[in-house]
């Protein structure tokens, strides 16, 4: 009886990173401009993300603080984040249920009500040049075994639908362990997230349209 006990517990836990701090290096076109900070911590209601980054680039200093909210089945239900640029120190929100969303923007302070896309049953927050949705996402469609999502951007309080492709032909960067797989997200942006299976911590987030990474650094 206590195996059976056992092991119906462990199918029934989701898979996520484990509570710790991960570090990331930013870089721009190979020229490091950053560091990203995602730590993981437990929450009374799921699982709470939270996302320190700084960078400088083009003379201009940018910083982002941001809280993702989790639910035991890792379906975001809240999002709050500070974002700090020159002159201009927008904050957002979104407040989500399994069918829709209420998305507080940057430049929309009446707040935006977001559904579900057709043919999608989940919602991600993810916000552009951040880490906090795009760390979550590997074992995001890993519980819920789904290919299209609905993305919400926090800033502009729009959503699109997120497409991931199938095999990708794409180069093993250097430093990235032989045993990561490889997200290939198609749209609304491509961005390919190489991600440790046995963990499913992001070891290295590319953007190609933006030159962009950001590259895991272990102690």
């Amino acid at each position: 009886m206590l195996p059976a006990i056992l092991l119906g517990a462990v199918v029934g836990t989701t898979p996520f990173p484990l509570p710790a701090t991960y570090r990331y290096a930013a870089s721009l076109a190979a020229q490091r401009i950053g560091e990203w900070t995602v730590s993981v911590k437990s929450a009374s209601a799921g699982t709470e993300v939270d996302e320190n980054s700084s960078a400088s680039f083009v003379g201009m200093q940018v910083s982002a603080v941001a809280s993702l909210m989790l639910g035991p089945d890792l379906a975001p239900a809240k999002y709050i984040g500070s974002y700090h640029m020159s002159m201009q120190n927008p904050s957002v929100s979104v407040t989500l249920t399994s069918q829709d969303a209420n998305v507080v923007g940057a430049f929309a302070p009446q707040p935006q009500h977001v559904t579900l896309a057709a043919g999608t049953h989940h919602f991600v927050v993810i916000e552009p040049g951040l880490l906090a949705g795009l760390f979550a996402l590997p074992a995001q469609l890993a519980a819920w075994k789904e290919n299209s999502l609905t993305w919400i951007t926090p800033a502009t309080a729009q959503s699109a639908v997120l497409a991931v492709g199938g095999a990708i032909t794409t180069p093993r960067p250097p430093g990235v362990p032989p045993q990561d797989l490889v997200i290939s997200v198609e749209r609304p942006m491509p961005v390919t997230i190489w991600y440790d299976p046995a963990t499913f911590v992001p070891d290295e987030v590319v953007v190609p349209s933006q030159n962009a990474t950001l590259t895991r650094e272990r102690p």
